[in-house]
C-alpha cells in the first residue's frame, strides 16, 4: 500500500515536469527570444528611410506603369533617369523621372510624356506629373521594360 502511495506521488509531480521540459526545450527551437514578444501587438516595422537607394527601380516603375497606364502595350521612346537624391517637399528622398510616348484605350499614340517618380526604402510611392526643376539633369537611359510590357 504504502508502494503504491510513493509511486502515484511521484507520477504526480514527475509528469507535469516532464511535459513542462518538453514544452521549454520544444520551445528553445522556435529561434525567437521573449525580447520581442508581447501579447496582442504585432512588431514594429523598421522606420521608413527616405535615402534607401531603389535597387530594382526599373522592375518598379516597370511593375506600377502596367497596372496604371489604360493600355500597357506597346509604349515607345522609354527613357528613365538614375534615382538621385533631391529634396522633396523638405526631405532627402530617391526620385527619378520616367519619359515615353503611351498609346491610349483607342490605340493611338499620346505623346511624349514624362513623370516623376518617388520612391520610399526602396519602393515607388509617388508616380506624379513631370516637375522640370526636379527631372532636369539626370542621366536618361533607354527603358525597354516598358516598350515591351504585356498587360
Amino acid at each position: 500500500m504504502l508502494e503504491h502511495t510513493i509511486r502515484r506521488a511521484f507520477a504526480s509531480v514527475c509528469a507535469p515536469a516532464a511535459v513542462l521540459l518538453l514544452a521549454a526545450w520544444l520551445g528553445g527551437c522556435s529561434g525567437s527570444g521573449l525580447s520581442d514578444f508581447s501579447f496582442g501587438k504585432d512588431r514594429t516595422p523598421p522606420p521608413a528611410d527616405p535615402t534607401q537607394f531603389p535597387a530594382d527601380y526599373r522592375g518598379e516603375i516597370a511593375a506600377f506603369m502596367r497596372t496604371s497606364l489604360a493600355n500597357p502595350t506597346k509604349v515607345k521612346d522609354a527613357y528613365v533617369g538614375t534615382p538621385v537624391v533631391k529634396p522633396i517637399a523638405g526631405k532627402q528622398q530617391y526620385m527619378t523621372c520616367v519619359r515615353y510616348n503611351p498609346r491610349d484605350s483607342a490605340n493611338k499614340y499620346e505623346g511624349n510624356t514624362q513623370n516623376l517618380v518617388i520612391f520610399l526604402s526602396g519602393k515607388v510611392t509617388q508616380f506624379l506629373p513631370d516637375d522640370p526643376q526636379l527631372c532636369a539633369g539626370l542621366a536618361y537611359q533607354r527603358f525597354p521594360e516598358i516598350e515591351s510590357m504585356v498587360p
